[in-house]
């Protein structure tokens, strides 16, 4: 077996070993509880589709987030382009494809409007977000202050069933593999992560890729809008920030995705993390745990989980100080 090989297996056996543990695990709890319905038929397209829907919002924020640009306006930009885009597309009297494009350029238009402002600005990205945000909701509201509805349209929300939801989410996690892994795009992205001031020295254009970051974020928010429509079958503006509630379920994929992005892609690694996401609101669901609680105990996760993944360079040290004291033993048994 080649290096490259073996370093492919290595990898993907790391990246799906979380999955699958805490898939059995939740199944074998389940089954000792007499809940037979855990993680089958109906209850695994439920896990599958809120992974992807979550999926997207998660990728979405991490493209501005991890470069230390918190956007509060991402879930008004999912409202507002899906309310457009629904709008448009019943005077033109188009199908659900079109309905999909046209609301992911209007997300694309609206996260570049907030990207320029930013750098137009210069002042704290989660100061702007707030007014874009703001902006937003009112324009929605005033638009349309009840909302859209396609209830009863089972052809035009075909993006909540199979096979559609999964064509949708292969097609865009292999563009944004391909454009962060095989671009210039890419190479600046973790470029200005690793170190801004060394990246802007070298020649990156930070203004060019903050926008482009806020555009592609408007992107993956606006399809993620079009799943939440198929599920729903409405959406409706919201007033007083009540649009940011969308980034909530966002923050343990993410984490999840860039602890496993040395194993594969930090998109890919979003999405496993959101399929554990699912798995686990899933098993607190047959429980009847209540929404609240499930909140809490969302927080708590991630609250763990980001201790963990401060301090995993203590594990590291302590793993090189144990191998040093064992090999300067070895040495002085030798002599």
């Amino acid at each position: 077996m080649g290096a490259k090989t073996l370093k492919f297996t290595k990898n993907l056996i790391f990246s799906l070993i979380a999955p699958i543990a805490v898939y059995v695990l939740f199944a074998i709890i389940c089954r000792a509880n007499g809940i037979q319905t855990f993680g089958v038929g109906s209850d695994l397209e439920v896990i599958f589709r809120n992974t992807i829907y979550s999926g997207l919002i998660s990728m979405a924020v991490s493209y501005n987030l991890t470069s230390g640009r918190f956007d509060f306006s991402v879930g008004a930009t999912l409202i507002l382009s899906v309310i457009l885009a629904v709008d448009i597309t019943q005077r033109m009297g188009l199908g659900p494809v079109p309905m999909l494009i046209i609301c992911m350029v209007i997300g694309g238009i609206l996260g570049t409007i907030s990207g320029i402002t930013y750098v137009m600005l210069r002042i704290p990205p989660m100061v702007v977000s707030l007014g874009i945000t703001m902006i937003y909701e009112a324009i929605a509201f005033i638009y349309k202050s009840q909302g859209v509805k396609l209830i009863g349209q089972t052809k035009m929300l075909i993006f909540a069933r199979q096979p559609y939801i999964t064509i949708l989410a292969l097609i865009i996690l292999a563009v944004f593999v391909f454009l962060l892994n095989f671009t210039k795009f890419g190479y600046d992205t973790n470029s200005l992560r690793s170190g801004q001031q060394i990246a802007v020295n070298a020649g990156i254009n930070e203004k060019k890729n903050t926008v482009i970051c806020y555009l592609l974020s408007g992107i993956l928010m606006a399809a993620a809008g079009i799943i939440n429509l198929s599920i729903l079958g409405t959406a409706s503006p919201k007033t007083g920030l009540g649009s940011s509630s969308y980034i909530m379920n966002a923050f343990l994929p993410l984490f999840i995705g860039g602890a496993l992005a040395k194993y594969s892609d930090r998109n890919i690694g979003i999405f496993i993390g959101s399929f554990m996401q699912a798995c686990m609101i899933s098993i607190l669901a047959k429980f009847n745990v209540s929404s609240s609680i499930q909140t809490i105990i969302s927080g708590m996760v991630v609250f763990v989980f980001l201790i963990y993944t401060s301090n995993s360079y203590k594990f590291a040290e302590a793993k090189m100080f144990k191998n040093k004291l064992a090999k300067a033993k070895s040495m002085q048994v030798e002599a």
